[in-house]
């Protein structure tokens, strides 16, 4: 028997409350706007991190398949609430096998589920969907390599394929996200935004003539860059040409370690809304961490992104702008100059950005739309 005649809702499915201020913008994102659209609904929120409950007023339960909390338990707790929704990040190829399990346990279990706002990269995590070490070696020898790797990309598609068609609805945060899972045999994806575009949605936009001359920056530990020595002459330019490089780390314990590091100067606060102050004190972003981006932007910062996955050159698509390289393979002397030449002369980056948020919110308030409805669905 479920605790309210309230429509109880469940969000989860990536690694919340684990050091990754992006993750926890997009789910306060998510909550504040349901809330507003579902004032009589009660929320809950899978997370490692217990103040969450007090921070967004909602219930806790464990992160189920993340910080080594295991998943056995899930079924047991999803069965309390009206729908799980897996929401928001890169889940659907950073951790599939996990976010893949707990929507398959749900719906075992009777729960309606969903995905909302969530990304798919072109590349699954190669963590997960990569052979490393010895077994790498040994299959390129005897010339196996690509099959071994194709076959556990099969093996995701054939799960894709089983559980996302199960769901009341699934809304992707962008057409290249719905155009990857389209070629894993998932058509139909519906297409939303990534909502983290709503973390400031209130706030005025401060133009960028009226900003000091800094770059903010972030280059992630997920990944090691091949070229590290480049990142720190990158910085060296930046001061070089008169501006300050302020280090703003998504991860506040690894990046910040790294920016460090670099010699670079870090901001203290360790939340989205501390990210997006020091965005806004910036007039241009330099990041491989995609949602350092978002935020960027939302308060209309510039940006420019490092690939660690198609995910930053998804999201810099939107203003007409490509990477300044990967983490495997980046000029950065070139990304050096092209930097400081935006932070003298940011061109027609408002207006640019101003007609990306315009579809971006766009494309949102219609997915919501449906979304809510879906969900309303569930009560009488």
């Amino acid at each position: 028997m479920r605790p309210s005649d309230h429509l109880t809702i469940l969000l989860g499915g990536i690694p919340l409350g684990c050091d990754n201020i992006g993750d926890e913008a997009i789910v306060a994102c998510v909550v504040r706007m349901l809330r507003e659209d579902l004032p009589d609904a009660e929320f809950a929120v899978a997370t490692a991190d217990p103040a969450t409950a007090e921070l967004l007023g909602v219930r806790v339960v464990p992160p189920f398949g993340f910080a080594g909390v295991p998943a056995d338990g899930f079924s047991d707790a999803v069965r309390a609430f009206d729908a799980y929704v897996w929401c928001g990040a890169t889940g659907l190829s950073d951790y599939p096998h996990v976010a893949l399990d707990l929507l398959e346990r749900a719906q075992r279990a009777g729960v309606p589920t969903f995905v909302w706002g969530v990304g798919m990269d072109d590349e699954p995590n190669p963590v997960f969907f990569r052979a490393h070490g010895r077994r790498r070696r040994l299959l390129s020898a005897l010339g196996l390599l690509g099959a071994y790797e194709g076959r556990l990309r099969a093996r995701l598609g054939r799960r894709l394929r089983a559980t996302l068609p199960r769901c009341r609805g699934v809304w992707v945060r962008d057409p290249e996200s719905a155009a990857v899972l389209a070629s894993f045999g998932v058509p139909g994806v519906r297409v939303a935004a990534d909502t983290a575009i709503l973390q400031t949605a209130d706030r005025p936009v401060r133009h960028l003539a009226d900003r000091p001359l800094a770059l903010g920056l972030c280059i992630s530990t997920q990944r090691r860059v091949a070229d590290l020595e480049g990142v720190k002459r990158l910085v060296a330019t930046v001061r070089a040409g008169g501006a300050r490089v302020v280090g703003i780390p998504m991860n506040p314990k690894t990046d910040r370690a790294l920016l460090e590091g670099l010699g670079v100067e870090c901001i203290p606060g360790d939340t989205p809304e501390a990210v997006c102050e020091a965005a806004a004190g910036c007039r241009a972003v330099l990041s491989s961490r995609l949602h350092l981006l978002i935020l960027a932007a939302n308060v209309g910062t510039s940006v420019f992104g490092v690939a660690r996955g198609s995910k930053v050159a998804n999201w810099l698509a939107n203003f007409g702008r490509t990477v300044e390289g990967s983490f495997d393979d980046c000029d950065w002397d070139a990304a050096a100059a092209h930097v400081l030449a935006a932070l003298r002369d940011p061109g027609d980056w408002e207006a640019v950005r101003a007609s990306a948020y315009a579809r971006l919110l766009a494309r949102l308030d219609v997915a919501r739309t449906e979304f809510v409805a879906a969900l309303r669905s569930l009560r009488p």
